[in-house]
């Protein structure tokens, strides 16, 4: 049996994703990951699809879709953005944690856009996207460059085969390195995500028995740009922030405090600073 991966185009239907100048995410990311199925499969990969069209399923659907087709890999496909267009440049590629072969097909990836000219940011840990906690698979999330970075998007327009390419021989030169077979993935289990267990109570303790731990929600959005531009703003100004997704829709949240009186103080300089804010466990 072949090696089985699971493309996923990001976003689709009224889930546009980020946009710049009439460009929408949802149609490059679409582009990009039928071009990479089409690599893989004449390679020997038995590849699916969670769209092949302009449809929207909502991330955690997608991360369903692909933990009901026993696929070995999960690569989600996604242009990244910045709050000012032409801000940032370049390509990074997020796992659920930067550990196993994940974080291997991650680098490999990157790497392997390098070449064709992006400039390679990094490996990420976004333990909160529902595609990478909710998959049990190994999972990537490639952010094929900034969509309102005109040197990005000239480098996509005018080297989309080779961009495609690259993602395509980053993947297969991790399984190859490690020599994945289809029966020998199950000896994988320590790549799985440890977050996987959908009817687990986030709301308490986290895995190693921690503490609870406070963040502040200040946003939810419908569209992972808009998101990512209130995060960014957050990040400008000092502050550690980051997005959580959950049903479709993207939280952002500020800070990690282990002392629900430190969320409370925090709490209180975001309001006076204008922000709705929320104190949730993180």
């Amino acid at each position: 049996m072949a090696v089985k991966i699971m493309i996923d185009a990001g976003h689709g239907g009224y889930d546009n994703g980020a946009s710049y100048n009439g460009r929408r995410e949802k149609d490059d990311a679409l582009a990009l990951a039928l071009a990479v199925g089409e690599i893989l499969q004449a390679q020997g990969y038995d590849v699916e699809y969670t769209r092949t069209d302009d449809v929207y399923d909502s991330p955690v659907q997608k991360a369903r879709i692909g933990n009901a087709s026993g696929a070995d890999f999960f690569v989600s496909i996604h242009r990244n953005s910045s709050p000012t267009p032409n801000q940032y440049n370049g390509v990074q590629t997020l796992v659920f944690n930067d550990s196993g072969i994940k974080a291997a097909m991650a680098r490999n990836v990157n790497n392997e856009l390098e070449k064709v000219g992006y400039r390679n940011i990094n490996v990420s840990e976004r333990p909160n996207l529902a595609v990478l906690r909710r998959t049990t698979m190994p999972a990537i999330l490639v952010e094929a460059g900034f969509i309102n970075s005109d040197t990005d998007n000239n480098l996509f327009d005018t080297k989309f085969s080779q961009t495609a390419e690259a993602i395509a021989v980053g993947i297969d030169k991790t399984i190859r390195e490690v020599g994945i077979s289809a029966t020998s993935m199950s000896e994988m289990n320590e790549d799985v995500n440890v977050n996987t267990n959908e009817n687990m109570d986030e709301d308490h303790a986290d895995n190693d028995g921690n503490a609870t731990k406070y963040q502040i929600l200040t946003g939810i959005y419908r569209s992972y740009g808009s998101a990512s531009y209130q995060m960014n703003r957050f990040i400008n100004e000092g502050y550690m922030a980051e997005i959580y997704e959950d049903e479709g829709l993207y939280q952002v949240r500020v800070g990690l405090y282990e002392d629900l009186e430190d969320a409370i103080i925090a709490q209180r300089i975001l309001r006076d600073r204008g922000y709705d804010t929320l104190i949730v466990r993180a």
